[in-house]
């Protein structure tokens, strides 16, 4: 016997099914929502599971392969991935710089401190490469954490809202995640990564000039052009190292009666630049947390000196990454600006610093 449903009938049927639809969906719309959405972190949150392991893993190799026993990496390492930094309190700003400045030596003699008694055979050089392959897995670990922090707390409150913040963000998030991991082959092995650039051009710039220390892992190199005495500056390579460029400065400006003060510097490009793009402009091109800018500023206003700024476009990832043939072909175009903005800026006779900024990993 077959059951024939009529036209009314499939009508009803139709709009009983649509009216259970929605109705499901006022009652469970958000729970399903807020499970979809979870569902979505949760393979964001495996990868940088993924990532800061494997960080873990590769600097725990590295510290066995220069000389770290097994036992002692296992303890240590931990440690020294969940030590921190507290910053100063702004309440009274008034000499906060110098505060910051303080802290952060003391941490990063922490962190030296560290990898040089889990690397017990590795040389100065490579102490300071597997100190910046340290701190990038560091990140890696602080990031990782705190996305499982606000995941957990979010799936356990059901908070649609702190979710969609999770969200909103993550794509960020995972970017900067990405650009520490790629960077640690490049600490590895010691090679120049994207921000070298500027030590790179001012190496070039030095020609066969001799460099001699100024501050802390910072060398300067004195040489002519057209006239003019360039003062050119950088972090001390090969190791992986930014210097004290805002404690040279100073130093420099005390010494010689500087004209100008160009910096060169690697900078965040937006969607859409191009990378290896080189700009200028004025102020001191110097990232960080701000100490050694401050400096800088500070010194060149006492004494009127101006300042310019020439920047090299490039992605987070090329920054802290292996350099690659974009950046490397920028520094021929960087140095030839460099020259020329000298040419315009300065008159002969003038003394001209010119500040090569970033990591001097795999720079001599």
């Amino acid at each position: 016997m077959v059951i024939q449903i009529g036209e009314d009938q499939w009508v009803g049927l139709s709009t009983f099914m649509w009216i259970l639809v929605i109705t499901l969906l006022f009652v469970y719309g958000q729970r399903i929502q807020i499970f979809l959405a979870l569902r979505r972190i949760g393979k964001d949150l495996k990868k940088l599971e993924r990532m800061s392991r494997g960080a873990k893993e590769k600097l725990k190799q590295k510290f066995l392969e220069y000389g770290a026993e097994e036992v002692q990496v296992k303890m240590d390492l931990e440690k020294l991935l969940n030590s921190f930094v507290i910053r100063p309190t702004d309440l009274d700003p008034k000499g906060i710089v110098y505060k910051l400045d303080r802290l952060l030596r003391s941490y990063d003699f922490f962190l030296r401190e560290r990898v040089a008694a889990l690397a017990p055979k590795a040389d100065a050089v490579t102490r300071l490469n597997l100190t910046n392959l340290a701190e990038a897995t560091l990140a890696l670990e602080s990031i990782y954490k705190t996305v499982r922090h606000y995941y957990t707390s979010a799936k356990k409150f059901n908070d649609l809202f702190a979710i969609v913040q999770l969200q909103i963000q993550l794509p960020t998030i995972m970017e900067t995640a990405d650009a520490y991991y790629r960077s640690l082959d490049a600490f590895s092995k010691g090679v120049p990564i994207g921000d070298s650039l500027g030590p790179m051009v001012v190496s070039k710039l030095a020609g066969s000039a001799k460099f001699r220390e100024i501050a802390e892992e910072t060398v300067i190199a004195e040489t002519e052009f057209e006239g003019r005495k360039l003062i050119l500056m950088k972090a001390k390579g090969p190791g992986g190292t930014v210097g004290r460029p805002g404690e040279a400065i100073e130093k420099i400006l005390e010494l010689y009666n500087v004209s100008a003060i160009i910096t060169i510097d690697a900078g965040l490009k937006l969607y859409g630049e191009e990378s290896g793009e080189v700009i200028h402009g004025v102020g001191a091109a110097v990232g960080g947390p701000g100490v050694d800018r401050f400096k800088i500023e500070e010194a060149a206003t006492k004494r009127k000196v101006p300042m310019y700024a020439v920047i090299v476009k490039m992605s987070e990832k090329e920054a802290v990454g292996e350099m690659n043939d974009r950046i490397k072909n920028a520094i021929n175009l960087t140095a030839e600006k460099v020259r020329k903005m000298i040419l315009e800026r300065t008159k002969e006779g003038d003394v001209v610093v010119v500040a090569g900024i970033g990591n001097t990993i795999g720079v001599p």
